[in-house]
Formats: C-alpha cells, sequence, structure tokens
C-alpha cells in the first residue's frame, strides 16, 4: 500500500498529547497483571499472613467490661439562695474533667489497694514468668542493646532504699492498671463509658464495678467536705451579722427617741408628714372647688356685660323658681295669643295680660340677679377657704422643714438596719440548710446507669477483624507490588504493546518451538498445520495483502531485530520454507555475515557465500546452494577475510536486482539493527522489511531505537512480528491478542 506522494504507508504512533482513555483496555491490562503475578500475590498474602497467625497463636486472651455513668449537676453554693432545688448547670469541660478524675491516679491506688492488685501476676511483672516468645522478642528487640551501650551502668546506682524500691512496684502496678483501663464522654450527655480489660472476665467486672464505686464515694465525702466548710463559714458569719443588726436597730431607736420622731403606725410616717399630707389633700379639693366657682360666676357675667340669654346659664336653669316662673309665662303668652285673635290689640283684657306679662319678666330678672349674686358670694367664701388653708399649709411646711434633716438621717439608719436584717436571715436560711444537708441530706452528685457485667466474648485479640485486615493489606500490597513490577518491566508481552511501541501493525505471532531446529525445513513439511506453520503462513498472507508495488509486489522481504539471539534466523528459515511450499521460487539469504548462523540450521557449509559474491571472488551460481527445499535455494553469509569488513549498498543492490529476475520471494536473515550497520543498509535495498520482536525478552528501548534507525533510513516497514511466546504463560497472563489462542485451540495444530 503506498501513499498519494508514492511513499510507502507506515502506521503512525497516537500523538501523546491527545488523552485517550480505553476503559476496556485498561481494565483488560489490569487484569492481565493480576492473573499474571497470581503467584506473587499469594506469596505476599502467606508471607504476611503466616507471621500474623503465629502471633495471634501466641498472643493473650484479653476481655474488656463496660460500665456507664451519669454525671449530675450539683447543688448550687450560693449562701443568700433560699431555693431548695436550685442546681449549678454542668458544661462539656466539667464532664470531661470528670473523665480525667475517673482514670486519676489517686482513684487507681485505691482499687489497686482494696483488690490487692499488686499481688496479681497480671499487674505485676516480677510475679509473672515470661513465656518463651516474649523473651526472644526482649532478645531480639535492638533497644535493649541500644539503651545498654547508651547507658552504662555508674557504681553505686543500684544501691536503692527499700522503700524507694516499694514505691516503684507500686507505682508501675498503678501504671498497668491505668493502662488497661479507659474512659470516653459521650459528646452531647451527661454519660461517660468506662471500661477496663483484663486476662480474666470476672476480674475484669469487678475491677471496674470497684472504680465506681470509689469514684461515687470520692465524690461523696468531697461533697460532705464541701458542705462542713460551708456550714463552719456560715456560723461565723452569723454570729457577726447578728452583732451587727443588734447594733443597727440600736442606732434607729436612740436616734428617733433623741430627735423626738414618733411614728404614726404600721405605715411608717411621722405625724407632721401626715398631717402635711392631709393639708395637701384639702387644698388640692378647696382650690378645685375655687376654680369651678370662678368659670361659673366668669359665665354668668359675661352673659350679664354682653345681654345675652342669662337665663341659658346652668345655675338659672336649674333654679325651681325660675322654672315656674318660665312656665307661668308660656301660659301667659299662650293666652295673650289667643286674645290678640279673639279681642284685637287694644282691648281692655289685651292690656291686663301685657302688664301681667311685665310683672312676671321683672320677677324673671330678680331671680336671675339674685342668683348671679349668690354665685359670687360664694365664689368669696371658697376663696377665703383656699386662702386659709395656704397659711396653714406654709405654717406647718416650716415646721417640716425643721425637722427634715432628722428624718432623712432617720430613714437612713433604718435602711441601713433593714438590710443588715436581710442578709443576716438569708444567712440563717442557709446555714440551717446545710444543718440538714450535713444531717444525710448529701449527694454524690453521680450514678451508675449500667454496671460492669462480665464479658461473654474476649475483646482481644480480635481474630476474625486481625486476619481480614491483615489479609487486605497483603493483597493490596501484592497488587501494588505487582503493578509496580510490570511498570518496571522493560519487554514486550503482547501485540498491543509492541504496537502502541512502535507503531506498525503485528503481522504474526510465533509460538515458542521447543525441538531442533537443525531440521526445520523437514519438520515444516512433515507437519504443515503445527501452530508453528500456522504462524508463518499466517506471516506470508500477511505479507502478500501488504505488497504495494504493481512491479516488484514485495519480492525482496527482510527480517531484522533488535539485538541477536531473537529468533529472527529462525524466522527467516520458516517464512521462506512456507513461501516455498505455496508454489514460489524462494531464496534464502543469510546476511549476518558477522554471526552467520543459518547454515547450521541447514546443515550446509558456509565456505562460499554472500561475502564473496560481494567482493567478486565467487558468483551466484558458485555461491547458491539450489533447492535445500522443493522451490527453495540459499546463499550463505560466507566467511569473512577481515573483521572490518561491511556490505556495500551499491553492490548488494546489483545482486538484488539480479536475483530479483530469477526468483518470485528473496528472504534475507538481517543482522541486528543495534549491532551492526549491514541492517540499515540492506533494509533500505528490500522491498518489506519486518522487524522481530521476542517476547518477554527484547527490551523496549532497544526496539524503540531500533526502529526509529530504520525510519530514518525511509526503510519500508510493514509490521512486527513477536517470536518465542510461551503459549502457556502468555493464555495465564490474558493478553487477548490472537497468540493466545494457539493455546486455547491446540486442537486445530498438529504436535
Amino acid at each position: 500500500m503506498t501513499t498519494s506522494s508514492g511513499q510507502p504507508e507506515t502506521f503512525q504512533v497516537k500523538n501523546a498529547s491527545e488523552p485517550v482513555v480505553d476503559i476496556r483496555q485498561l481494565l483488560r491490562w489490569a487484569w492481565r497483571v493480576i492473573w499474571s503475578g497470581k503467584y506473587m500475590l499469594l506469596a505476599c498474602w502467606l508471607l504476611i499472613l503466616a507471621p500474623t497467625i503465629f502471633y495471634l497463636k501466641q498472643a493473650t486472651v484479653l476481655y474488656t467490661s463496660s460500665a456507664v455513668i451519669m454525671i449530675e449537676a450539683p447543688e448550687a453554693t450560693d449562701a443568700l439562695s433560699t431555693r431548695t432545688d436550685m442546681r449549678m448547670r454542668l458544661s462539656d469541660s466539667a464532664v470531661q474533667t470528670e473523665v480525667g478524675v475517673l482514670t486519676s491516679r489517686v482513684l487507681v491506688e485505691r482499687v489497686v489497694k482494696r483488690l490487692k492488685l499488686d499481688q496479681d501476676p497480671e499487674f505485676n511483672p516480677k510475679l509473672r514468668e515470661p513465656s518463651g516468645f516474649a523473651v526472644l522478642i526482649g532478645y531480639l528487640n535492638p533497644m535493649r542493646w541500644l539503651s545498654a551501650i547508651a547507658s552504662p551502668k555508674v557504681p553505686g546506682e543500684g544501691q536503692v532504699a527499700a522503700t524507694t524500691v516499694e514505691a516503684l512496684e507500686k507505682a508501675a502496678v498503678v501504671a498497668q492498671v491505668s493502662r488497661k483501663l479507659e474512659a470516653k464522654w459521650q459528646r452531647r450527655t451527661f454519660l461517660i463509658d468506662i471500661s477496663f480489660t483484663s486476662e480474666n472476665r470476672e476480674k475484669a467486672a469487678l475491677i471496674l464495678n470497684t472504680l465506681t464505686e470509689e469514684y461515687l464515694l470520692d465524690r461523696l465525702e468531697a461533697s460532705f467536705e464541701d458542705a462542713r466548710r460551708v456550714s463552719s463559714w456560715l456560723e461565723d458569719r452569723l454570729q457577726n451579722l447578728r452583732q451587727d443588726v443588734q447594733m443597727a436597730e440600736t442606732a434607729v431607736e436612740q436616734f428617733r427617741v433623741r430627735n423626738n420622731l414618733q411614728r404614726s403606725g404600721e405605715g411608717q410616717k411621722t405625724l407632721t408628714g401626715q398631717q402635711l399630707s392631709e393639708l395637701n389633700t384639702r387644698l388640692i379639693i378647696a382650690r378645685t372647688d375655687l376654680a369651678q366657682k370662678q368659670a361659673r360666676l366668669n359665665q354668668v357675667r359675661s352673659l350679664l356685660l354682653s345681654s345675652g340669654n342669662i337665663e341659658s346659664a346652668y345655675e338659672v336653669l336649674q333654679s325651681p323658681l325660675i322654672q315656674r316662673l318660665r312656665e307661668q309665662e308660656a301660659i301667659l303668652q299662650r293666652e295673650i295669643s289667643e286674645a290678640i285673635k279673639t279681642f284685637g290689640e287694644r282691648h281692655p283684657r289685651m292690656v291686663g295680660y301685657r302688664a301681667d306679662l311685665a310683672e312676671l319678666q321683672s320677677k324673671l330678672r330678680a331671680e336671675t340677679q339674685r342668683i348671679s349674686d349668690s354665685i359670687g358670694n360664694e365664689l368669696e367664701v371658697a376663696s377665703a377657704g383656699v386662702r386659709t388653708l395656704e397659711r396653714e399649709l406654709a405654717a406647718l411646711r416650716s415646721t417640716v422643714d425643721n425637722a427634715g434633716g432628722a428624718e432623712i438621717q432617720l430613714r437612713e439608719l433604718e435602711r441601713q438596719a433593714e438590710a443588715t436584717r436581710s442578709l443576716y436571715e438569708g444567712f440563717l436560711q442557709r446555714f440551717k440548710k446545710e444543718a440538714e444537708a450535713g444531717s444525710g441530706g448529701q449527694r454524690a452528685n453521680a450514678r451508675v446507669i449500667s454496671e460492669a457485667q462480665m464479658p461473654r466474648s474476649p475483646s482481644a485479640p480480635r481474630t476474625a477483624w486481625t486476619l481480614s485486615l491483615v489479609s487486605v493489606f497483603a493483597l493490596g500490597f501484592g497488587l501494588l507490588l505487582i503493578l509496580v513490577l510490570d511498570r518496571l518491566d522493560n519487554a514486550i508481552r503482547s501485540s498491543d504493546e509492541a504496537e502502541d511501541l512502535t507503531g506498525l501493525p503485528t503481522l504474526s505471532v510465533v509460538p515458542l518451538y521447543r525441538g531442533k531446529v537443525d531440521n526445520m525445513v523437514a519438520e515444516l513439511a512433515d507437519k504443515p498445520r503445527s501452530a508453528i506453520a500456522d504462524a508463518f503462513r499466517s506471516l506470508r498472507v500477511s505479507l502478500e495483502a501488504y505488497a504495494d508495488d504493481e512491479q516488484t509486489g514485495g519480492r525482496v522481504i527482510a527480517m531484522t531485530s533488535s539485538v541477536p539471539r531473537e529468533g529472527k534466523t529462525f524466522a527467516s528459515l520458516c517464512l521462506a520454507t512456507m513461501v516455498a511450499r505455496s508454489g514460489q521460487r524462494t531464496l534464502l539469504i543469510d546476511s549476518d555475515i558477522h554471526r552467520p548462523r543459518m547454515h547450521v540450521m541447514l546443515g550446509r557449509t558456509n565456505e562460499l557465500g554472500l561475502v564473496h559474491v560481494l567482493d567478486g571472488s565467487a558468483s551466484l551460481e558458485d555461491a547458491v546452494i539450489r533447492d535445500i527445499a522443493p522451490g527453495l535455494d540459499f546463499l550463505p553469509a560466507g566467511k569473512l577475510k577481515a573483521i572490518a569488513e561491511e556490505v556495500r549498498k551499491e553492490e548488494a543492490e546489483a545482486i538484488l536486482q539480479t536475483l530479483r529476475g530469477q526468483y518470485d520471494r528473496i528472504v534475507i536473515d538481517l543482522p541486528p539493527v543495534l549491532a551492526v550497520s549491514d541492517a540499515r543498509v540492506l533494509s533500505s535495498l528490500a522491498d518489506q522489511v519486518i522487524y522481530l520482536i521476542r517476547w518477554n525478552s527484547t527490551p523496549r528501548d532497544a526496539v524503540r531505537i531500533g526502529v526509529r534507525l530504520l525510519r530514518d533510513m525511509d526503510v519500508n516497514l510493514k509490521g512486527v512480528i513477536i517470536s518465542q511466546i510461551n503459549q502457556a504463560r502468555h493464555r495465564q497472563m490474558a493478553y487477548g491478542d490472537y497468540g493466545t489462542y494457539y493455546a486455547q485451540y491446540g486442537e486445530y495444530y498438529t504436535k
């Protein structure tokens, strides 16, 4: 296949800047790596699990008992409080403090002393015989040797007093018990969980219950001690306050007697003050009455001055005499109106009627004037009364002003006496309360919600949990190790890896051949359906499909590799044999003049060969060995006359041009690309170049460099061959390429 410009088409590597993640390929790679390293994974699991099981067998079985304590708020200690149910609010810090008290050294020492735990081998190391495993671990511990070197013994240092030794042993026992004790606060509650771990389940429950009892007793004793101190202080304070009250009340009475200040009653007012208050009240009432009468008089006078209807005034309207005169006037007016209609205006009766009306109106005016004069007289009387009250009030005020200073001092003394009395009564009530509490009313302010019970199952070692955790860790470590080793491994194991690295298609995968290679031609002839034969038959079909030159038809096929011992000579022989068996006249050329191996496989001599043809010392007719197989000729490499000799391109091109006219296919076994430069010279003359990679052996860098060198020479690279595949291991690794199926479907091939 060629491009539009006539250049041979090659597979290009994808641009690395275009991240394309194939999830299926990634999962397949992960499964392949894990499956290929399953034995290493199993080994890691066993190597870590075995010591763990040994440790679990040697570990001491421990039991953990637990209890729950609720902390209650203590009663308030306010000496002036009269409430008997008042309690302080508990804070988080207060509960946390109680957690520290529960695990305090003082409380643990009480438990140790009460239960005689210093005589228990579990807590006293001197009474316990170490196990063989512990001795071995202690002997192997490097810190033991380092501490011995860093802290040499000083003469006289071991001489310690007996009391000191006993105190140290006691401290060690207390520390051992404290390490097995744990207290934890339940957040947002007043509950504390406490637990104790021991080798004996009964002992764990007993120690924990004893600890809770000691804690409650400690709180109770602390409450009694607080109450005793409060009562003692209150008693002293009451004695002083009692004296203060007596002194204050005595001072009040003496001052009252000295200033002749008497009380009027329970209202705590003096007589002068009471009189002043009553006089003020009367003056206010008199002034109010005066103002009302002044207003009425002003109304009447204004009506008189303005010739208004004086009869409309309130006092006039309320007069019975005025009301009767008004009635009579109304009757007379009605009679006058009727008489005018009957007698006329000048009739004598009409004159009499008018005289009666004038007399009646004169009476009305006289009565109205009398009422107005009466209001004025009442106003004068009220005004005189107000003036009298004002004079009396002024005189009384002067008397009050003289006694004001004494009364102020008296009230101040009374307030002081009252305050001292109130304080005394408050302390007295508190003293009575504390006295009652001291006689049996104290509380521990804590109680056990759940007592410690004997645990039914061990708490340590947690065998199932430990084995699960260790197994997960071991498997994780094994997986990590497998993935790291796979990333560090530089070999190629699948066609996908080869294609990603080189950008070339995989033309064939060749299984590992375990037979003798010196009779390979006969082997392929006798077993044409073997896996080896099928692999090279597939390679031949691929090359025919990729033949892109209409004149040459891909006639010259060259095969090379990165480094020696990758199987290219074996592959070149097998390819030439399979091409010849297809009916094409084929020539096999061994161009590896530095390390020729083809003649050994064919059982031929290497006296004459390509070297001699190139330097002109022999002809092609003399150097070519005819019919080593049906339709197959062989041109050996020949022996070098000097190590420094190399193949020259012009001479090789002339020879190949001659051979093109004689053979349908020419297969050239090239030397390794990285070993000598001959491979690059001859590969540039071939129509198709095959790059061979040895499975699980050829380094990636070698392949990358070799392919780049050939591409720099404009070589027509058609693809790669992966050779010497271990079919069983390849299938176990689950690479997924078609080389896997050689072993999976082995019944299709002959043995």
